[in-house]
């Protein structure tokens, strides 16, 4: 099953085109990119984290670089990528791939807009098909590997970063080798200790993306001009499979359908801008106050079922029901939980200072509580059930299996549309007037545009 694995998967990116492409993978990958374009716009802004990595790409501003999102200067291509990399889950509100737990294109759409930019001769189609590949091998192997990570790495935000690679490769016009060898270059760039999500102070798992997004650009041009590092960058006995997994993936997971079926159209898009594994809690909050006419003071205590791999968003309570900075707050079930019965509604404004210390909420927090269903499969990570005991003696139950946003259970082209305007609006650098109307127009008719060099500048 590994024999020639780098190859085969190789040619697929290169040999694979827009025209390749079913259509309703080209309508999602549009929805992708606008929606990575939105969250970054917002993260220029309110990502805090993300400040320093912007500061860094202004030091290498460049008149015939790549915009960074939202402040109105461009970068050469890599530090462009590095910046919007930083930003694109900066907020946590960038499309997700449930069935493996990880953003496909928080790498992918940085890494692939600074090349296409760049270049100066990248067509609408290209740049889909691009992200296409990208997404679809970034979520391949997020699902080949299914918790299989050996104990130290996170395999996930290193696929990110070989997506990204095979993006930036994809409009090069790398060959063969040079797509090989630009994989096994990312990897002297990208590795992701887990010990960062432990940490609390720890601004990594807001920014972790621009590492992957930078070193895919990196990666790519370095194997363009015929840097070589190894061979069978996925199959060697010390390549990715090797060094970062337990010896348990599964390559058939890897490979089946590869050309037929594109991962990336099966993402989830995020209706609130927070962790995906507390979305499903905030829908059931909200359909409940909704459904019953309920308020904030009727409810006495408020108890979810939570799956293992989540366990983290429910402990230590004493921590989750009071956080202290906003990317823990939106790590957090019993504060997600308590604002949307709090406010009924989960957004932007919700992860401020002045909301994360407001007595309502957090004496909400106080009264969520939780267990863990120890048989719920990864597979099934983001389901939830909630339910609310009222102080008059009633109780109310709600089971979500697939949140708002997954495949199964989509976000309206309406609020897709209105995510993308309330995103726009908090740029750093404010739009002009009609522009941020302009960029979605073009994004929706991006497989009609010959020059994508002008979609941000």
């Amino acid at each position: 099953m590994m024999d020639d694995l780098s190859g085969r998967i190789a040619r697929h990116v290169i040999t694979t085109s827009f025209a390749d492409l079913p259509s309703r993978v080209v309508d999602i990958t549009k929805q992708s990119l606008l929606d990575a374009i939105g969250v970054t716009l917002a993260a220029s802004r309110l990502g805090e984290a993300s400040a320093a990595f912007v500061g860094l790409a202004r030091e290498a501003s460049s008149e015939s670089g790549a915009t960074v999102i939202g402040f109105g200067f461009k970068a050469a291509p890599a530090m462009a990528a590095f910046a919007n990399g930083a930003m694109a889950h900066a907020l946590d509100y960038e499309d997700t791939f449930d069935a493996a737990l990880m953003h496909p294109n928080a790498a992918v759409v940085p890494a692939a807009l600074a090349v296409a930019e760049s270049l100066g001769t990248v067509s609408g189609r290209d740049l889909i098909a691009a992200i296409a590949i990208g997404s679809d091998l970034t979520c391949r192997l997020g699902a080949a590997i299914d918790g299989h990570e050996r104990k130290g790495f996170s395999v996930r935000f290193l696929s990110g970063a070989m997506g990204a690679t095979a993006a930036a490769a994809k409009l090069l016009g790398l060959n063969e080798e040079q797509l090989i060898q630009a994989w096994a270059l990312l990897m002297f760039q990208a590795n992701f200790p887990t010990e960062a999500m432990t940490y609390a102070p720890s601004h990594m798992r807001a920014v972790r993306e621009a590492f992957a997004a930078k070193g895919g650009v990196v990666a790519a041009r370095l194997a363009a001009q015929g840097v070589r590092a190894f061979d069978r960058p996925f199959e060697a006995r010390y390549g990715f499979f090797g060094n970062f997994t337990d010896g348990e993936a599964d390559i058939a997971r890897l490979t089946t359908g590869l050309g037929e079926v594109f991962e990336g159209a099966e993402v989830s898009f995020k209706p609130w801008p927070s962790c995906r594994g507390t979305h499903a809690y905030i829908d059931a909050a909200l359909q409940l106050l909704n459904t019953h006419h309920l308020r904030p003071d009727d409810v006495a205590a408020a108890d979810t079922v939570v799956s293992p791999f989540f366990r983290a968003l429910c402990e230590p309570p004493a921590r989750k029901q009071r956080p202290q900075t906003a990317i823990d707050a939106k790590f957090s079930v019993p504060f997600t939980v308590a604002t949307a019965l709090q406010t009924g509604r989960v957004d932007l404004d919700s992860f401020s200072p002045t909301a994360m210390q407001d007595p309502a909420i957090l004496g909400m927090a106080a009264r969520v509580s939780h267990v863990i269903e120890e048989s719920w499969p990864t597979t099934e990570a983001t389901r939830g059930d909630l339910r609310l005991r009222l102080k008059d003696g009633r109780a109310f139950s709600m089971s979500i299996k697939d949140p708002l946003g997954h495949p199964a259970n989509p976000m309206s082209a309406q609020a897709m549309r209105a995510k993308f305007a309330e995103c726009a609006r908090h740029s750093s650098v404010a739009l002009p007037a009609g522009r941020a109307d302009a960029i979605r127009d073009a994004v929706e008719r991006l497989d009609t545009i010959n020059n994508v060099s002008g979609l941000l500048s």
